[in-house]
């Protein structure tokens, strides 16, 4: 149950992701007071719900799955009529959030390398 529910939190939240990015401006809420505080806090949760979501995934396809999406978006968002240097501080934005939810899983993993063996 908690296996569907997070794949089904992941594909919302995609979903989110990308219909507010082809929206219009006037019809997406402004949540927060900077426009990349809102690309990091999608992609922050975005990546949570896919660490959730893809368990037995390597980290690496999460994180690079998630860098391509927001690459792709940032993309449409230039040939939209958005300046080059929008898009790029969109995606960089995207790219902070994925990394700053994936840091703890990464983090913690190498601190596993160097602990103690039970005897």
């Amino acid at each position: 149950m908690l296996a569907v529910l997070a794949r089904l939190g992941f594909g919302l939240t995609l979903l989110a992701i990308f219909l507010a990015s082809i929206a219009p401006g006037w019809l997406t809420p402004r949540l927060l007071h900077s426009h990349y505080l809102e690309h990091f806090a999608a992609f922050y949760v975005a990546a949570c719900a896919g660490l959730a979501a893809m368990p037995r995934t390597h980290i690496r396809r999460i994180a690079l799955g998630y860098l391509l999406f927001g690459l792709i978006l940032a993309v449409t968002q230039y040939a939209r009529g958005a300046s080059l240097e929008v898009a790029i501080r969109n995606w960089v934005a995207d790219a902070g959030g994925v990394v700053a939810a994936l840091s703890p899983v990464v983090v913690e993993r190498f601190r596993r390398l160097f602990a103690p063996r039970p005897s």
